[in-house]
């Protein structure tokens, strides 16, 4: 990635922020460094990681390049502040740390709302016992790309994302400790992220990544490496009566009543594919809490 001048108009993408300052890369791959202007403050308008956007040079900055204008978003999530993504790389590990079940379905449900494409990573397969693997096959019923990682194979798990990603931007998220870092670089071919050791006292990794940032992958495509994105607010993403269907391996429209939600209806074709074992308990246990979450937040503001 250069930095050259170049003469404004010039239309590109935000791919990192500091500072109030935006990194934009055209299509050329030239980097330029630009400051918002104010009309778009007067707009309400914020900068994220990921903006498609304008920039023209400000003669009476020195020649300094200025974010003139930000182009509409497919998407944006708001911590971290980012825009514009495809799919959603969820990690976990089967062991230190454990996986929280109910975490990766809130980001899975996250994604779907969005319109990004999940894919589940599981890493440290090493340390996984038979239980642990029951939970991994859970998730291949939601029809979802389930990838396997084994310590000393981080490449082929990185082969397999790039092939999923295809020229698209993609998010990795999950908690310390799972291999973000790790699968960042070996998706990028080098050693870009730090990596840090696992907490033995808490039981989770220490937080190697402190910015946002688009990062070109050599396959094609972009990767956003995105620190604090273990906690989402579904709430702000979802409504009571959308939540069923951000979830893929619930039936749609076989209930008795249209207005099913799935919980003591009778004509249920949810629960009977529970009962089944067509659907993951776990999977429809967090459904419940999710909907009692929703019906008590928007009862009590």
């Amino acid at each position: 990635m250069q930095y050259q001048q170049s003469i404004s108009p010039i239309s590109g993408r935000i791919v990192k922020g500091i500072g109030g300052f935006y990194t934009v890369v055209d299509s050329a791959g030239a980097a330029y460094t630009a400051k918002p202007a104010g009309i778009l403050r007067h707009r309400r308008l914020t900068p994220m990681v990921g903006d498609y956007v304008q920039i023209e040079k400000d003669d009476s900055q020195d020649g300094e390049y200025t974010l003139s204008d930000i182009l509409p978003r497919k998407n944006e999530l708001v911590r971290p502040p980012v825009s514009n993504v495809d799919v959603g790389i969820v990690a976990a590990a089967f062991r230190d740390p454990a996986p929280n079940g109910f975490l990766i379905d809130e980001m899975l449900v996250s994604c779907e709302a969005q319109d990004i494409e999940p894919v589940l990573v599981f890493t440290k397969q090493d340390l996984a016992r038979p239980k642990d693997v029951e939970r991994a096959a859970d998730y291949r019923k939601t029809g979802y790309p389930v990838i396997v990682s084994q310590p000393d194979r981080w490449d082929e798990a990185a082969a397999e994302l790039a092939a999923l990603i295809d020229g698209r931007t993609a998010f990795l998220a999950g908690p310390s400790g799972v291999g973000k870092s790790t699968l960042t670089n070996a998706l990028l071919g080098d050693k870009v992220m730090a990596t840090g050791d696992l907490s033995k006292k808490l039981g989770r990794g220490r937080h190697t990544t402190r910015h946002v940032e688009l990062l070109a992958l050599p396959q094609g495509g972009w990767l956003l490496d995105t620190p604090g994105f273990s906690a989402l607010n579904i709430s702000k993403q979802v409504q009571i009566k959308q939540l069923a269907d951000c979830f893929p391996e619930f039936p749609k429209g076989q209930c008795r009543f249209n207005d099913c939600c799935h919980q003591k209806e009778p004509g249920c074709a949810v629960r009977e594919g529970v009962e089944a074992g067509r659907i993951s308990k776990n999977r429809y246990d967090h459904y419940i809490q999710m909907l009692e979450t929703l019906r008590k937040q928007k009862k009590y503001g």
